[in-house]
């Protein structure tokens, strides 16, 4: 079959090309406003800075008003990654307190699994 379609674009016999669709965009209802857009997404090779794992084990967050001693899981000059059983919102503003480090604040950027990563801002 795609040795067909090769000969046709090569004789240009080939029509239009069709936009690809998916199964979630057969069953999207037509009527429906678009979905929001996603929030930015980048890969490891984007980081703006090194990660360290293990150089501060524990945190103090303050989230919602309410101190709370959570662990570190990885961290670097633009933000790190909480482990912790509350869930906040992505966007949602925060404190953090690391030892030997003066105390800055953060916004949420996302929350799964047990997992926050945070912006410092």
């Amino acid at each position: 079959m795609a040795h067909r379609l090769r000969s046709k674009v090569k004789a240009a016999e080939a029509g239009e090309p069709l936009a690809p669709v998916s199964r979630v965009e057969c069953r999207r209802d037509p009527h429906a406003a678009p979905a929001p857009a996603p929030a930015e997404r980048r890969r490891a090779a984007q980081r703006r800075s090194d990660r360290h794992q293990g150089l501060v084990e524990r945190a103090a967050i303050l989230l919602r008003g309410k101190p709370a001693l959570v662990e570190v899981v990885n961290a670097s000059a633009g933000g790190i990654t909480i482990a912790t059983a509350l869930q906040p919102e992505p966007g949602e503003p925060l404190g953090v307190a690391l030892a030997g480090h003066p105390p800055r604040t953060g916004t949420v950027r996302w929350a799964r699994r047990g997992r926050v990563g945070i912006a410092f801002t």
